[in-house]
């Protein structure tokens, strides 16, 4: 019988993207040329007050992107297409009330999509770099049920540590907690994960000044 195989985009081409933003009451934010795609991440920032409906400290997910504008949700959207109508975005959107005060910033979150791996064999990370990647991709496990947040702190309730991969290329070990750095040259690489007792599996992009990396998890059913 033939083994099932499941690819999932843990990150799409992310680099540190970061502009200047406005937001009308339409729930429709604007920076000209932004360059983030639907599904993306990112967290805010503001000289004196974000407009009412949108927080600090708080992950959003770009819904709606266009050239110069986007809008955002609270809510990870599965299966994003840019057929979907607008109205099916319109029940995931934060609510914008008022326009705020000051200057307002968007930053790229560096966090990837957790990928839940219960019940998967074989796994394998695909690292896919470009535009002269100058960056650290680090590899993130957790063994409890709930998907643990991968971008806060360690704790006995949020569980989760840096993993050992193995480079396929010269089956060579990779340090969890030094992860995979490029200095100026693009890459692709595969590495092999235990994956005995861990059920979500993430990446997180660290020490970035160039570039962008895309990380895909390849999962076999036992």
């Amino acid at each position: 019988m033939k083994n099932s195989q499941v690819e999932l985009v843990c990150m799409d081409a992310v680099g540190t993207l970061t502009a200047a933003f406005t937001a009308a009451t339409t729930d429709i934010i604007t920076s000209n040329a932004h360059g983030l795609k639907n599904g993306d991440k990112v967290v805010l920032t503001t000289t004196d007050t974000l407009p009412a409906g949108l927080a600090l400290a708080t992950v959003y997910y770009v819904i709606e992107a266009a050239t110069n504008t986007f809008k955002l949700s609270v809510t990870p959207i599965r299966n994003y297409t840019t057929g979907q109508a607008d109205a099916n975005w319109d029940d995931f959107k934060v609510d914008i009330t008022d326009t705020g005060t000051g200057t307002h910033t968007f930053t790229m979150h560096d966090i990837g999509n957790a990928i839940y791996c219960n019940g998967f064999r074989n796994i394998i990370i695909g690292l896919n770099t470009e535009s002269n990647a100058n960056l650290t991709i680090k590899f993130q496990t957790s063994t409890q049920e709930e998907m643990p947040d991968f971008s806060a702190a360690q704790s006995p309730t949020n569980r989760w540590d840096y993993c050992d991969t193995i480079d396929e290329e010269d089956k060579s070990s990779v340090d969890g907690d030094t992860g995979y750095s490029l200095a100026g040259t693009d890459d692709n690489r595969r590495f092999m994960v235990n994956s005995d007792g861990f059920i979500w599996l993430n990446a997180i992009r660290t020490a970035w000044s160039a570039g962008n990396a895309t990380v895909k998890v390849y999962m076999v059913e036992n």
